[in-house]
């Protein structure tokens, strides 16, 4: 099985990969997250591309489409409080359902790592829901580390997360 990872700027594509990932995220908070819908998601897919701080690559098994990322560039200036930094974040990351397990999440991460090298950026951020035990327990096997929680509280909401 061969993965290659390519930059990809095909809005459709990367909308129809997006679609597990975002239903995922319906399921684990519905008040917060829609379902998937391939137009919407294709159109931000399309306006975002546009930005020369974001890029999506797409992993590719066998000249298939198994999965996707989406990297930022956030670089912030000093300020009293902290050090001027460009951190490189993975905002969205998916690998379809048929390809879980076989690399392809592996192969995406250590391209990302390898992008932050070359562009000489030293912190590589993400998040993802903790009810997402599934993402936790690979991104730590992928060296991430805790760094910040998010706490929340409904106030008046039918939804209790």
């Amino acid at each position: 099985m061969k993965i290659e990872i390519v930059r990809n700027k095909d809005a459709s594509l990367l909308a129809r990969l997006n679609h597990d990932v975002q239903e995922i995220h319906h399921d684990i908070e519905p008040s917060i997250f829609k379902p998937f819908d391939q137009e919407n998601v294709e159109a931000f897919f399309q306006k975002i591309l546009v930005n020369s701080s974001v890029e999506a690559y797409i992993a590719m098994v066998d000249e298939i489409p198994a999965g996707y990322m989406l990297l930022v560039e956030n670089t912030t200036t000093e300020n009293p409080f902290k050090y001027s930094s460009t951190i490189l974040h993975i905002d969205q990351i998916c690998v379809e359902s048929e390809f879980k397990g076989k690399g392809v999440g592996k192969a995406l991460v250590d391209y990302a790592k390898r992008y932050a090298m070359e562009k000489q950026i030293k912190r590589i951020e993400m998040n993802y829901w903790t009810q997402n035990h599934n993402s936790g327990e690979f991104f730590r096997s992928q060296g991430f580390k805790n760094f910040n929680e998010r706490l929340f509280i409904n106030i008046g909401g039918t939804h209790e997360g």
